[in-house]
């Protein structure tokens, strides 16, 4: 492990020098905190050791400095002074100074100190590491739990293409095999206008069997329908379609000017088929709203979160209302249900990222998580008003213009 020292005194340099150098430490020695600063700025020095009462620099402001940066590591420093009294030494540990060695140092205490300092760096160092994992576990579990989402919603766009895809098929089926009906009768009727009919014979016998069999009364009566069928389907893929895409915002910047209400509706419809599946009613109550800056697709993803929530809280048969309005300089979103309720005593850790009351293996309990990530991260506020048995209400208050709009998590 590499050292620093700072010290104005050239015997106590040398002092410290050899007993470092001798447990096998990486000692760099400096005269002052103006050099010792210069030098920890080029290096990493994982632990210092330096004198209060130096030249250019003293010690404490060493410290400050030091404290000021944003390091990816900790840096233990011991304060070597001849300083006893109270209120010196708790002016220190307010700069930052995490031991003290007094002056004459005893090599002993030296090296209990020096230990010390390993042991918290090394702890530190551990717990960064598994901070790290943490981050990435965390990370890798929002993730799964997207992609749990998206196979959701895969799953009710393929329920809602395959449905009209499914009659527009059929009634192409039923056009090719009438209209295959119409070019036969159409074939028959010109092969009998250019042939001589005798006299007496009755003409167009072949041609006028389909409209005396009621072929063409039907074909007349249900080709128009078919038409409009197979129009209303292609109409509604195209309309999922679309829904989709304004869920996903797969074309819009990063940050841009948004009507909330838009992704109310797009997200709405986009889960039309978990709500139907449990026969709830969705109502939306929108109110005028201003553009608001924001991530397009983290609104879309808070909205579904949202009423994700309120779906999988609410009985079948029940309703879930969606408002929206103004409110001074912010949009309000409010999602209401009228399932079951969040009990008093979870209260304080709905947000919190894997809390979850569902079974295990039914949930990850990163929903709630998210939205909070992506209100904190609009400027927004959100919270839930509840009662047990029957509903809760998620608030949402998002400014219009948020003084910084960050990177939100997924």
């Amino acid at each position: 492990m590499q050292i620093l020292v700072a010290d104005d005194s050239l015997v106590m340099r040398r002092l410290l020098c050899a007993c470092l150098q001798k447990w096998d430490y990486d000692v760099v020695a400096v005269e002052d905190g103006a050099q010792a600063w210069q030098r920890f700025q080029e290096g990493q020095f994982p632990l210092i050791i330096t004198d209060w009462l130096m030249p250019a620099m003293d010690g404490l402001e060493l410290i400050r400095r030091i404290r000021a940066c944003e390091l990816d590591h900790y840096v233990y420093i011991i304060l070597l002074t001849a300083k006893s009294e109270k209120e010196d030494l708790v002016v220190a540990m307010e700069a930052g100074a995490d031991d003290f060695l007094a002056k004459p140092f005893d090599t002993g205490e030296l090296r209990v100190r020096i230990r010390e300092g390993e042991r918290i760096i090394t702890l530190q160092r551990t717990l960064a590491e598994q901070n790290r994992q943490l981050r990435e576990t965390q990370a890798a579990l929002i993730q799964s739990e997207t992609l749990a989402g998206l196979g959701q919603l895969a799953a009710g766009m393929a329920h809602e293409i395959n449905t009209p895809l499914a009659y527009v098929t059929n009634n192409l089926a039923v056009l090719k095999r009438e209209v295959g009906s119409l070019l036969e009768l159409l074939t028959a009727y010109r092969s009998e206008q250019n042939t001589p009919v005798p006299v007496g014979t009755k003409p167009a016998a072949d041609a006028s069997r389909p409209e005396e069999d009621g072929e063409l009364a039907w074909i007349e009566e249900n080709l128009p329908r078919l038409f409009d069928s197979s129009l209303d389907g292609l109409g509604r893929m195209r309309d999922v379609v679309n829904n989709l895409r304004q869920f996903a915002r797969l074309d819009e910047a990063e940050l841009d000017d948004v009507d909330l209400n838009v992704a109310v509706r797009s997200t709405v419809e986009i889960m039309r088929r978990q709500s139907d599946e449990k026969q709830l009613s969705l109502r939306l109550r929108l109110g005028e709203l201003p553009r608001i800056l924001c991530h397009p697709a983290k609104m879309n993803q808070l909205v579904h979160h949202l009423l994700l929530n309120a779906i999988q809280a609410s009985e079948p048969g029940g309703t879930i209302e969606l408002r929206t309005a103004a409110d001074h300089e912010q949009a309000v979103l409010e999602v209401e249900d009228h399932g079951t309720g969040i009990d008093p005593a979870h209260l304080p850790r709905i947000f919190d990222p894997f809390f979850t009351t569902r079974p295990v293996g039914s949930g990850k309990g990163l929903g709630l998580a998210v939205c909070y990530g992506i209100v904190r991260d609009h400027g927004g506020t959100i919270d839930v008003t509840t009662r047990l048995g029957e509903g809760s209400t998620f608030r949402v208050s998002l400014p219009f213009h948020p003084p910084s709009t960050k990177e939100a998590p997924s």
